[in-house]
């Protein structure tokens, strides 16, 4: 076998651009080094307004040709001076390589104040951490290099609530008032949020526990995934699980489990949307043997996914669940510039920073279109996908000049935190207790039966998980407030995303603190 798999993603966003065509080419591992090229458009690093940047989160998955084949995860040097980037063969390269204090990846993100626009080749070296007790040293193994799209959301004052006047489900309030709560260094880090009467108009709206200073609020720094999660990178996912993995995982998927398909895909349709496909292969049937998926819609997100499968995926990519909480960070902001100071929020705002809601065609929705570029005309509102089509590719309403609202951006320049297919959240209420969720990112494993198994992370979804959904569906026709950032209506979870039931409205994304 040979040591060199090519992990290309093309996944498409605008920072009020076109498609961001994040590349990674095939990787070269030489003594405890892998080095791969990188490049993608739309890049940004500045100092005012969301005063953010963006950044690829590149993760290694590795395989031994001998023995026992299971795809594992290879950490790499903590240490950012260990890894190199250049451009060419230039020394010089216009990012930096950011080793984070688990070893699990590395972020690159573009040197520099103020600047925005392509990323253009840059080869990376990333050295292999001296000790990786899952596998081997040699040269003959099989490297998967993966790349995720993510934002930066700083540290900062943020309001959690909007100040509409009604409870609306248990929406976000300040202890007696029907005011938005200001979540502040003093509450995340000093003293905890604390009981739900705290942040709610009834206990019963929040977590059964007094929420610490180790639950994240917000108030601290954290990368975002730029887009939900899209079909192309779980692919990825599901070609290193094992047998058993797939199994246990897929044998539960209900209306997306489909066995008499003679083509591993997944797919993009007019009745399954980002169902998985399973087949039998020519050695025998799925029973003998894990299978290998393929898909034409990578940069479709992915439905489909019930809380097991959203929690594994984060728990093997490095990254964490997001919270309620950090939801409403992502969409709203501080909106106070470089002061941090949050500014009062707009009642009934959505993701794109206004109560706009007109986008669409002439009859206010988005036709089903499976193309990498299909267009969408400059529209207010522009995440008001309403036809029940399936999700749109992701960041399908930004052009070269669109502006937030058009685009459907949050103020951190993430990409449709409402509309196409439902957020999962850690938080919610009816009585559990979710009190001992943390920053703790995933470690790249997961169990025999491809569950996440991250402490304290939920275990299933559905009502009383300690999970919420959040930021409405392509599905969600007049239920147009779903959309809004501070709506809760779900705060007791859905029993739609439930460990036993994929709908292929209902997605997610990733979070990861550091």
């Amino acid at each position: 076998m040979k040591n060199i798999l090519t992990t290309v993603f093309v996944l498409l966003f605008a920072n009020y651009g076109f498609a961001n065509n994040l590349a990674i080419s095939a990787p070269v591992y030489s003594a405890e080094t892998i080095t791969f090229t990188i490049s993608w458009d739309n890049s940004w690093n500045i100092s005012s307004g969301p005063s953010n940047h963006d950044a690829v989160w590149v993760f290694i998955k590795r395989q031994k040709c001998t023995g026992n084949n299971n795809w594992v995860h290879q950490l790499v040097s903590a240490t950012s001076g260990d890894h190199t980037a250049k451009t060419g063969i230039n020394p010089s390269s216009v990012v930096s390589v950011v080793g984070v204090s688990d070893g699990m990846g590395v972020f690159i993100k573009r040197i520099g104040t103020d600047v925005v626009g392509n990323v253009t080749s840059q080869t990376i070296t990333l050295k292999l951490a001296a000790t990786n007790p899952s596998i081997t040293t040699t040269t003959s193994d099989n490297f998967k290099v993966i790349g995720v799209e993510m934002v930066y959301v700083p540290q900062g004052e943020f309001y959690i609530g909007d100040g509409r006047t009604s409870s609306n489900n248990g929406a976000f309030v300040a202890s007696g008032t029907t005011s938005p709560l200001k979540i502040t260094n003093n509450i995340q880090n000093v003293n905890g949020l604390g009981a739900a009467s705290n942040y709610t108009s009834n206990n019963i709206y929040g977590c059964s526990m007094p929420l610490p200073t180790t639950f994240p609020l917000g108030y601290n720094g954290f990368y975002s995934m730029k887009y939900e999660i899209l079909q192309g990178v779980f692919i990825e996912y599901l070609n290193t699980l094992t047998y058993d993995q797939q199994a246990a995982r897929l044998k539960i998927s209900n209306a997306a489990y489909l066995p008499n398909a003679t083509v591993p895909v997944l797919f993009h349709g007019n009745s399954n949307w980002g169902s998985i496909n399973v087949y039998t292969t020519t050695a025998g049937n799925y029973n003998t043997k894990s299978a290998v998926f393929g898909g034409n819609y990578p940069y479709i997100p992915m439905g489909c996914l019930n809380w097991q499968d959203l929690a594994s995926f984060l728990d093997w990519s490095g990254l964490r669940p997001m919270t309620e909480f950090e939801y409403e960070k992502a969409c709203r902001g501080t909106n106070g510039g470089s002061t941090g100071t949050a500014n009062a929020p707009i009642a009934f705002e959505y993701p794109w920073g206004s109560t706009i809601l007109t986008g669409g065609n002439a009859g206010n929705y988005y036709n089903y279109q499976t193309s990498a570029t299909a267009t969408w005309s400059v529209y207010d509102g522009a995440c008001r996908n309403w036809e029940d089509n399936g999700p749109i590719r992701a960041g399908f309403a930004a052009t070269s000049t669109s502006n937030r609202s058009q685009s459907g951006a949050t103020y951190y320049g993430i990409m449709e935190m409402a509309g196409n297919v439902w957020e999962q959240c850690v938080g919610g209420g009816a009585g559990y207790d979710y009190s001992n969720f943390t920053t703790t990112n995933g470690d790249g494993v997961i169990t025999n039966t491809g569950l996440a198994d991250v402490v304290g992370w939920p275990k299933d979804g559905g009502t009383t998980s300690g999970t919420i959904v959040k930021g409405g569906h392509f599905v969600s026709t007049s239920n147009y407030f779903q959309y809004q950032v501070s709506d809760r209506y779900y705060y007791a979870g859905n029993s739609e995303n439930g460990s036993n039931t994929r709908l292929r409205y209902i997605g997610g994304r990733g979070v990861r603190s550091f």
